[in-house]
């Protein structure tokens, strides 16, 4: 299967992101990032271990678990990882299509508390999210399936983490149809990518380190399936053909030899209480108000620039509707 091996591959595949995507991304905890994780209860949570495993899992409890403890630090309870490795985050909030994404290295892992110093920070678009319609409807609590295949089956939403040859992090959110994530053989697996904000961090990444770890999740149960081994880009059109929704497949996928694989109770998952749907999302702050706070923030915006987070930041339920609205018209056009 044909491999892209060279970030030019990446690029001419993906494209290049665009002037505002890059200046959505903050390297502080301001106010808007703040009050995001003041309400947030759970997040997923990419790090190497002391012998240079890669883990993404879930992590969390109540609103308000990862600490602020200076514009740059965050620290919250975890896993053990590697000091001085490179981490990544993505923040859910239940109810809500965007999700705040966070790259830094891990300043400090004292017993079970692991402090986080930033690089960057931004907000995810909900394409991922809608697709996987992980908070539609009230989820069923099933029977936790036995295989790794059987997971899969079931599992619309998923989040990857990667790191570049430097060793800094990136955690991605995948969501899509139950199914998404193909079992290509008893090892293997490939997950589609549809259109999106062409960051392409995951695939910059793994065209200069292929570690990858996974952990996908299943509405209404408190396991997670995680997986981790190595990966690579493809557009191999047999594999995106498979992928296709409405006769329309991904522009790449991702394929990824599996060389470890567990089904785990997360601690995280069940006080969190995601799956609780007693909660208004309404109470949440909207994330792409955040967005456009971090876009005014960057001065050497571009007016056009300056003129959109304005004109969000005044009319912040108008420009709800509109962005609602341009989702549902993106996805119509991939097939959803």
């Amino acid at each position: 299967m044909h491999k892209l091996t060279t970030v030019d591959d990446v690029e001419a595949t993906i494209g290049k992101p665009s002037s505002m995507v890059l200046l959505k991304a903050t390297r502080t905890l301001d106010d808007g990032c703040r009050t995001v994780l003041a309400h947030a209860s759970f997040a997923a949570f990419g790090f190497r271990d002391g012998e240079g495993v890669a883990h993404t899992t879930f992590v969390g409890g109540a609103p308000g678990f990862a600490e602020v403890e200076s514009p740059t630090r965050l620290s919250f309870e975890a896993p053990r990882p590697m000091p001085g490795s490179g981490a990544s985050m993505v923040f859910l909030l239940p109810g809500v299509g965007e999700t705040l994404r966070l790259n830094g290295s891990v300043a400090d892992a004292v017993g079970n508390r692991v402090t986080i110093e930033l690089d960057e920070s931004w907000v995810h678009c909900a394409r991922c999210v809608l697709r996987s319609k992980l908070w539609a409807a009230a989820p069923q609590r099933t029977d936790v399936p036995r295989s790794t295949q059987d997971f899969l089956a079931s599992s619309p939403f998923a989040v990857v983490s990667t790191w570049d040859a430097d060793g800094r992090g990136d955690s991605s959110p995948k969501g899509d149809l139950p199914g998404f994530i193909r079992f290509l053989d008893g090892h293997t697996v490939a997950i589609p990518d549809r259109r999106g904000n062409k960051r392409a961090d995951t695939f910059r990444n793994l065209v200069t380190c292929d570690q990858i770890a996974i952990a996908a999740l299943i509405p209404g149960i408190d396991e997670v399936l995680h997986m981790s081994g190595t990966g690579y880009l493809t557009v191999d059109p047999q594999l995106l053909s498979t992928m296709a929704v409405q006769g329309k497949p991904p522009h790449a996928a991702v394929v990824a030899h599996i060389e470890r694989a567990s089904i785990d109770h997360n601690d995280a998952v069940a006080k969190s209480r995601i799956w609780d749907r007693s909660a208004d999302p309404s109470d949440a702050p909207d994330l792409m108000n955040v967005a456009a706070q971090h876009l005014a923030q960057n001065r050497d915006t571009a007016s056009m620039t300056r003129i959109l987070s304005k004109g969000v930041a005044a009319s912040p339920k108008l420009a709800r509707r509109a962005i609602d609205a341009s989702y549902r018209k993106e996805l119509r056009d991939e097939g959803y």
